[in-house]
C-alpha cells in the first residue's frame, strides 16, 4: 500500500472510530466516560500500559506532565497491519516485565489489556512496584466481552477478581465501577454480532458488493441498537451484568 493510500485508510479509520456506525462504539464510550470520572487520580508521570496509539492522552494531558507508551512489540505489529495510525510507543516491553525502575512513575493507566495476559497477578504486581508511594493505579477490563485477538485472551474480570489482584500486589482500592449494565451488554453484544457475522467476513474476502450492500443495511442497524441500549442503559440501570469495570487503586505513601 502507497504512503497517500495508507494515510487515506488511517484517516477513515480515525472518523470510523468516533460514529456510531462502529458496532463497538458504546463500550467506547462508557470507557471514555469512565476513565473522564477518574482524571483526578491522574498526576506526574503516567506510564500507559498496552498504550497503543495513546487514545486517552487528550483527556490526562492537563492532569499529567508527562505520558509514557508502554506496549508489547507483537501487538504493535497487529496493530499496524490492521490499517491504523502507528501507536506511540516510547518503551517496547511485555507487562510482565516493566523496564521502569520502582517507584519510577505516579499514574499507570491500563485499559483493556490485563485480559490478555496469561500472568495477570505478575502484571499487576509489576504495575504496582513502578507507582511511587501515593500513585494510583487507573485500569478498565472486561467482564463480558467476545472472544478478541485470538489466541492472546485469557481473562474476564469480576469486580471482586480486580479487588482481589489489586490488593494482593500491594495497592488499596479507592474504588471499582461498572461501566454499563445490562441494556449496555445486549445492546453492545448486538451490535458486534451483527457486524462480525454480516458485515465483517465479506470485508476480509475482498468481496466488494456484498460489503457494500451488507454494509448499508447493518451499520444503521448497528448504530440504532447501540443508542437504543444507552438509552435504555440510563432509563433502567442494572449493573450486575456490566460489560466491564474501571478499577482505581492506590500505593500507600509509606511505601515509596
Amino acid at each position: 500500500m502507497s504512503e497517500s493510500g495508507g494515510n487515506w485508510r488511517r484517516r477513515l479509520n480515525a472518523i470510523w472510530d468516533d460514529s456510531w456506525f462502529y458496532s463497538e462504539q458504546l463500550e467506547k464510550r462508557l470507557i471514555e466516560q469512565a476513565l473522564r470520572e477518574a482524571r483526578p487520580y491522574a498526576h506526574g508521570i503516567l506510564l500507559d500500559v498496552g498504550c497503543g496509539r495513546k487514545p486517552y492522552a487528550a483527556l490526562f494531558r492537563d492532569r499529567v506532565r508527562q505520558h509514557l507508551g508502554l506496549d508489547y512489540p507483537p501487538t504493535v505489529d497487529q496493530h499496524m497491519s490492521s490499517g491504523y495510525a502507528a501507536p506511540e510507543v516510547d518503551v517496547y516491553a511485555a507487562g510482565e516485565g516493566l523496564p521502569i525502575r520502582t517507584g519510577a512513575v505516579d499514574t499507570v493507566l491500563c485499559t483493556q489489556v490485563l485480559e490478555h495476559t496469561p500472568n495477570p497477578a505478575r502484571v499487576m504486581a509489576e504495575m504496582a512496584c513502578a507507582l511511587r508511594g501515593g500513585g494510583c493505579l487507573i485500569l478498565t477490563a472486561p467482564q463480558e466481552w467476545g472472544l478478541h485477538q485470538e489466541p492472546h485472551d485469557y481473562y474476564r474480570y469480576t469486580r471482586y477478581g480486580l479487588e482481589h489482584l489489586a490488593r494482593e500486589a500491594g495497592l488499596r482500592v479507592e474504588y471499582i465501577r461498572p461501566r454499563g449494565g445490562i441494556w449496555a451488554v445486549l445492546g453492545q453484544r448486538w451490535s458486534a454480532y451483527l457486524y462480525d457475522n454480516y458485515v465483517r467476513p465479506f470485508r476480509r474476502r475482498g468481496i466488494r458488493w456484498a460489503f457494500l450492500l451488507s454494509a448499508c443495511f447493518i451499520l444503521p442497524a448497528c448504530a440504532l441498537t447501540q443508542l437504543l441500549a444507552r438509552g435504555l442503559d440510563r432509563l433502567q440501570f442494572r449493573p450486575q451484568n456490566t460489560l466491564g469495570y474501571i478499577l482505581v487503586a492506590r500505593k500507600p505513601a509509606e511505601d515509596s
